[in-house]
């Protein structure tokens, strides 16, 4: 289809008036008329100016020897000393003249009468042609070029009484003004006949213009038909695949969701049975095993919640080395055993803020991009290191730093360069790509602030340049560990649908002091809180719930147990900012949760409620 289309493109241009066939005659003859023109004028004026400079030259040297009466150089009686200061008077007259460097007087006989020049002084020159003609009582000129510029040289007899030539001043010019006025007047002549030629042009191209219209307005008319039904079949794809996607996300999301709910009793149930069992227990192992495994199920399920766009943006400064570190082994795995991977960190650290989850995402759809591009094997090779950019280039001043990832690939020609970052966009065949993956890390790349930039060619390979805004080394940290989980003697209301997180959630409070009621809705437990006679001093609920969600129940609970605080728990990780704010995420261990309880008691007071799910 796309190559249809450049042949279509290529007969359209063709068949434009400014090259068919009657509208190249009309400006080759125009383009023939301008130059002959503006060659004829420009000789013809060169040819006028020139001669009007040495007329003019001649005319000042003959009104000097005739107002200080130098002509008496010439006379046959003057002795060889008067003759050499009267020449001395004339050059120092002449050379007064405009441009005039050197003179040279000659006799009748061609002989030398004087010269600054002491060596030719009495020497003849017969076989001077110039000197003969200026003899015979015309101008002659010589232009000779020197190193420095053009050197003229004036041949102006002198006339005496009864028209006769008394002898020849030959005079040394620079025609510099001469030149520049050639030079300019050609410019203004080849600028008038190019304008004037593009007017003639121009006067034709209406004519054309409708031949051209009257050609081509059908094959216009298909061809726009053409476009349409290309745009609206590609529009269509595109809006069936956003719709899949979309379906794949709420799915993915769901499953997630319900997944954590799952996880969330299996690893509470691990650890819930890690307390109870002596120390020396042999099913410890076993227990530990099983939270080990519902760890990393949980790995899992954020990586859906990813995908479907539900993940938590948990922003930190951390080292960008240690990250490729991290995954080097898992993208050797992933990318197959006839693919080197090769890693050239920096040597100092490449601290930057960002979200693990999302960067380890960019270097893994750009690892996978370079896999795709090599399908017989290579090197992928990954590298980082600091920027100092002043903004001359695409990129912002400031500090940055560059995650370059390079493969040995195919490479990418300048079309496929220019819409590799647009969603849906791919060169894999049907049904082997989303043409998501290189959207994604721009997208995420343009999220915290960074740029990307690509360099390929075919068979080059192609290489990505991710620059991250640098950040400098955050403090140091003391982190506490926690011995034994925070317990207390309150009131707690446990408001859950799924019923075994509810049970597990009921019995770790319980084991840690508190007095929990447990309710399986929103509506049971605003009955809950409106029946019990002691007070309440938390709501613990989940945020998804059916009938009445989480932030509706602490609206409502809010009106009824004004002083009590709330803690959200849920198997999402983006949910609205709540004014309480404080929220615990599935799946929770016993520290997790029996820290957020405590959290949450000793808070301020809580503040009124006002946000609910869309």
């Amino acid at each position: 289809m796309a190559r249809e289309s450049h042949r279509g493109a290529g007969m359209h241009l063709l068949k434009h008036p400014v090259i068919t066939r009657f509208s190249l005659l009309c400006l080759l003859g125009t383009v023939v008329l301008g130059l002959g023109m503006g060659y004829a004028i420009s000789a013809l004026l060169t040819r006028a100016v020139s001669e009007w400079e040495w007329q003019n030259t001649a005319a000042l040297v003959r009104r000097e020897v005739q107002r200080e009466g130098l002509q008496r150089i010439f006379s046959a009686s003057a002795d060889r000393g008067s003759q050499e200061r009267w020449g001395r008077a004339l050059s120092a007259t002449i050379t007064t003249l405009p441009e005039v460097v050197r003179v040279k007087v000659w006799s009748r006989d061609a002989e030398i009468l004087w010269s600054d020049e002491p060596g030719l002084i009495g020497q003849r020159f017969a076989g001077n042609d110039e000197l003969q003609g200026a003899l015979a009582g015309e101008i002659e000129v010589e232009i000779k070029r020197r190193a420095f510029g053009p050197l003229a040289e004036v041949y102006v007899p002198i006339v005496g009484g009864g028209g006769r030539v008394l002898g020849v001043i030959e005079v040394y010019k620079t025609p510099d003004r001469l030149q520049n006025t050639i030079r300019w007047s050609r410019i203004v002549i080849w600028a008038i006949s190019v304008v004037g030629g593009a007017m003639f042009y121009l006067v034709l191209l209406p004519l054309l213009m409708q031949v051209y219209r009257r050609q081509v307005q059908d094959e216009m008319l298909r061809q726009h038909a053409a476009r349409l039904q290309e745009q609206v079949e590609h529009r269509t794809q595109q809006f069936m695949q956003a719709q899949k996607m979309q379906a794949l996300g709420l799915l993915a999301g769901g499953i997630a969701h319900d997944f954590n709910n799952m996880l969330t009793v299996i690893f509470g149930r691990a650890q819930v049975l890690l307390d109870r069992l002596p120390k020396d227990a042999r099913a410890r192992q076993d227990a530990d095993a099983i939270g080990e495994a519902a760890e990393r199920a949980a790995a899992l399920t954020r990586q859906l919640l990813a995908f479907s766009r539900k993940q938590l943006l948990e922003r930190c400064t951390l080292d960008l080395n240690s990250v490729i570190a991290d995954m080097a082994q898992m993208l050797r795995r992933l990318i197959g055993e006839n693919i080197t991977v090769v890693t050239a960190l920096a040597q100092s650290a490449a601290w930057v803020n960002v979200d693990r989850g999302q960067l380890e995402q960019v270097i893994l759809n750009l690892a996978v991009n370079a896999r795709d591009a090599m399908p017989g094997g290579g090197q992928l090779t990954l590298t980082t290191e600091s920027v100092d950019s002043d903004g001359a280039d695409a990129l912002p001043s400031g500090r940055f730093v560059a995650l370059v990832v390079s493969d040995t690939g195919v490479g990418m020609d300048a079309a496929t360069r220019e819409r590799i970052f647009e969603p849906f966009f791919t060169t894999k065949p049907v049904g082997a790509g989303t043409g998501l993956g290189l959207a994604t890390v721009y997208g995420v790349v343009e999220q915290h602030g960074g740029h990307i930039a690509v360099d390929s060619a075919p068979g080059r390979g192609t290489t990505f340049r991710v620059y991250l805004p640098s950040m400098d080394e955050p403090a140091p940290q003391a982190v506490m560990p926690l011995v034994m989980p925070r317990t207390g003697s309150e009131t707690i209301l446990v408001a859950e649908d799924d019923p075994a997180v509810r049970a597990l959630a009921t019995d770790m409070l319980r084991e840690h002091g508190y007095t929990v009621l447990a309710a399986a809705d929103g509506e049971e437990a605003l009955l809950v809180a409106e029946c019990h006679a002691a007070p309440i001093h938390l709501l613990l609920t989940d945020v998804m719930m059916p009938r009445m969600n989480g932030l509706e129940l602490a609206r409502a609970f809010g009106s009824i147990r004004p002083h009590a605080r709330v803690l959200y728990m849920t198997g999402y990780a983006e949910m609205p900012a709540a004014a309480d704010g404080i929220i615990v995420q599935k799946p929770f261990s016993v520290f997790v949760l029996m820290d957020a309880v405590r959290r949450a008691l000793e808070a301020a007071p809580r503040a009124d409620y006002a946000t609910s799910i869309a």
